[in-house]
């Protein structure tokens, strides 16, 4: 879960310090805490400011661990690279090869999907598998089994030919993990452990949910805790986001994909290479590479949001970490390359609470789905049908944004000055609600 904000552009930030930048986004609420890592000229530095829990106020340092979500994908495609170099899987074989009889593979038009598709977000397969139906949304990874994953498989027909579109897809990464460890015949976190892990000196880097550790972030959407996911060894889409880690550790992996020295080097060096398109960029095993240098992967669970980036050219590279659902993939690029903008942070406008009173209600966009407005004392909150309350902030006295997803609220006053209506503007669409109550 990955979703970026676009805001203008504010040429003053540049020229703040690290320290300065990553305090900004705590000041202006983006994440209760950030922690950054910077690699360049062969020393590393690391950056903290913030809490990892709004509750302990326990301060983030470099040691505080986070879920690191969908970069836990280049773990996934290094482990693969690994076994190419030992013979034990070939990119350009179907992956079907590598899977259970009972496990079909869609075809399409004679065309099957390979190892190296499925590292490229190549294979046609959706996002995630339509019966992706969790117990608990909350945590929702852990009962998504073989069974499961076998049933969606053997049954779903592919929109598109294998190896001819970049579709982002969690699917296909969580199958390639599943084929890693039928290879390896162990569990992802033991694979994860003796192949990465030992090698590279990571000992605080695990697979969420399967080691009691101190100083665990607590993750949150906007102010709204959210519970850590957890992952089993009979998850199996693991290898798509399921790693939780700290800067000091994901700076370990980042270093060593710079070091030519270091014995994992070939495996790594496979996954910077690139291999198709990918919208605007390209992409490798895993890693997208941006302006032919910049190679880098995002990640996003419920609560965390995370950037790892390297540039060999410059040999620098850069880890982020936060404890919320506002990602900072600006600042990534930003402190990778100067030239490239930091969005501008926007400061809450001061609204009257007696402006903000007449708001609350209840707006019926459509029969089975109403928006439901509420004031407290940290403001105005909307809580969707089935969706859990979240803050809005005052860009004007009418208009409202989101932190935690790019959408904004107009509230819509008539003749008579009351508020009739409230207008969501959400990935390019507008849609009313009518204020019933």
């Amino acid at each position: 879960m990955r979703i970026i904000l676009f805001l203008l552009v504010c040429s003053a930030l540049s020229a703040q310090t690290v320290d300065e930048k990553i305090k900004a986004r705590v000041t202006f609420g983006e994440t209760p805490g950030i922690v950054v890592g910077i690699y360049e000229n062969g020393k590393t530095q690391y950056y903290s400011y913030g809490v990892a829990n709004l509750e302990s106020k326990e301060p983030v340092t470099s040691t505080t661990l986070f879920e690191i979500g969908s970069i836990t994908k280049i773990f996934t495609t290094s482990m693969a690279a690994m076994l190419s170099l030992e013979q034990k899987i070939n990119f350009d074989a179907t992956a079907q090869k590598y899977l259970p009889s009972k496990m079909v593979l869609p075809e399409r038009n004679g065309k099957a999907i390979t190892i190296g598709h499925l590292a490229t977000a190549h294979s046609g397969l959706p996002r995630m598998p339509l019966n992706f139906q969790p117990k608990d949304p909350m945590n929702p990874y852990i009962d998504y089994q073989e069974a499961e994953l076998s049933y969606f498989l053997s049954n779903y027909e592919l929109m598109r030919d294998p190896g001819s579109e970049y579709e982002y897809s969690n699917l296909g990464m969580g199958l390639l993990g599943y084929i890693v460890t039928r290879i390896g015949e162990k569990p992802y976190s033991d694979v994860l452990e003796q192949t990465i892990c030992k090698p590279l000196g990571m000992n605080k880097t695990f697979i969420g949910g399967q080691r009691k550790e101190k100083h665990l972030a607590a993750g949150y959407a906007d102010k709204l805790a959210i519970k850590a996911w957890t992952w089993d060894d009979q998850s199996v889409l693991t290898g798509a986001g399921g790693i939780v880690s700290n800067a000091e550790d994901m700076m370990k992996f980042l270093v060593a994909q710079l070091d030519k020295t270091n014995p994992l080097a070939k495996a790594f060096t496979l996954t910077h290479q690139s291999r198709a398109n990918a919208g605007a960029m390209k992409i490798g095993y895993g890693w997208h590479i941006r302006d032919e240098n910049l190679i880098w992967h995002n990640g996003g669970t419920g609560g965390f949001r995370s950037f790892a980036g390297f540039d060999k050219t410059k040999n620098k590279a850069v880890i982020i970490l936060t404890n919320s659902t506002t990602g900072a993939d600006d600042l990534g690029f930003h402190l990778l390359n100067e030239q490239l903008p930091l969005k501008e942070l926007k400061q809450v406008v001061a609204v009257e609470e007696s402006i903000l009173k007449t708001y609350v209600g209840v707006y019926e966009i459509a029969p089975t789905f109403s928006i439901a407005v509420t004031h407290s004392a940290d403001g105005l909150s909307i809580q969707a049908t089935g969706q859990p309350k979240l803050n809005i902030y005052a860009e004007s006295e009418s208009k409202f944004y989101l932190k935690v997803v790019p959408a904004k609220i107009e509230f819509i006053r008539n003749a008579n000055n009351q508020i009739e209506k409230l207008i969501l503007f959400q990935n390019g669409a507008q849609m009313e609600g009518k204020k019933i109550n």
